[in-house]
């Protein structure tokens, strides 16, 4: 090895150790422990690697310089490249973004499409609340016969739930994310499930609510729906309306094909999906200690009123983002 190769090896190894020991911080999750210059420094240091890289790659073809050092150099520069590229990984910064501003704002891009599934969500009720007041034959075929029992004997058929709330609470989040995620899977059939799926909510919810209206039940029947409901159903609405999202991508998907509408919209679908579930979670708690409690009705009326108050807030109002001020002397 000449001594003008064995000069230039010798005056860059400390740029080469000094990048390594990024890169090591790096890969050890410590990033937010460099300081504010070490950051632009490792962009430098990555760019005159990848230079001496390509020079060192000439000696070596000239044979006068050994494969491990051109080998080590390689390693760091990809080693470099991995950590400079890589996209960022999620976190919980992430998914307080994603709640905090990101679902609200598309929940309000895609409103007419959650205001269509409340609709026929509201349809099937209404039916199922009239039908079950003129026909008390058209009861049975939809509410389970120990039920219909329960309600006849003059009791409500949810005080049971609080001889085993944290079972019950599990339970009714599974079940309501289970709901929401298939009103939204059944958009793929062009939609046609998930129509299904809010107007036999709706219909079973009406006669249920007519079954409860005929045997003077129905203060205990609404003081235990709303509390929950208000945002267990707000959720399957907006589920509902992820569904006819991804179906009208397959109807009537515009000036694109049915494959890029459904991606475009299948997106914002998505997002929809994925801020439901912290709504059912909360949603379930409630169901499972708070609903069935013994308070007095006006007591649930009001938690209901509050919560629902919350999430449209929470839903209508977007973000502020305040930047911090900046102090300037005298």
């Amino acid at each position: 090895m000449s001594q003008s190769i064995e000069k230039f090896i010798e005056s860059r190894r400390p740029r080469w150790e000094r990048l390594e020991k990024l890169i090591q911080s790096l890969e050890q999750g410590k990033a937010q422990r460099l300081r504010p210059s070490e950051l632009p420094d490792m962009g430098r240091l990555y760019r005159e690697a990848t230079a001496d890289l390509a020079r060192l790659q000439t000696f070596q073809q000239q044979g006068a310089l050994p494969d491990e050092l051109v080998d080590y150099l390689n390693h760091l520069v990809a080693r470099a490249h991995g950590q400079i590229y890589r996209s960022p990984s999620p976190g919980w910064r992430s998914l307080w973004m994603f709640l905090r501003s990101t679902f609200p704002a598309t929940f309000r891009e895609t409103a007419p499409w959650t205001l269509a599934a409340l609709g026929i969500f509201l349809l099937g009720c209404g039916y199922g609340f009239l039908a079950g007041l003129v026909d008390d034959s058209f009861i049975p075929l939809v509410a389970p016969p120990h039920l219909i029992e329960q309600v006849e004997g003059g009791k409500v058929w949810f005080d049971s739930i609080l001889a085993i709330r944290p079972l019950a609470s599990s339970m009714i989040m599974r079940n309501n994310i289970s709901v929401t995620f298939l009103a939204f899977a059944l958009g793929m059939t062009f939609g046609v499930g998930t129509v299904y799926i809010m107007a036999f909510n709706g219909l079973l919810l009406g006669t249920l609510a007519a079954l409860c209206h005929l045997h003077g039940l129905d203060v205990d029947f609404w003081s235990f729906v709303l509390p929950h409901g208000v945002i267990e159903l707000t959720a399957i609405f907006i589920a509902g309306g992820g569904g006819l999202l991804l179906g009208s991508a397959l109807i009537s998907p515009g000036d694109l094909s049915r494959k890029e509408a459904l991606t475009q919209r299948g997106r914002k679908a998505a997002q929809l999906i994925l801020g439901c579930v912290p709504l059912l979670i909360v949603a379930g708690i409630v169901e499972g200690f708070l609903s069935p409690a013994h308070l007095p009705p006006w007591v649930k009326f009001l938690l209901a009123g509050v919560l629902l108050g919350l999430l449209l807030c929470y839903l209508l109002l977007p973000a502020s983002h305040n930047r911090p001020r900046r102090f300037t002397s005298k």
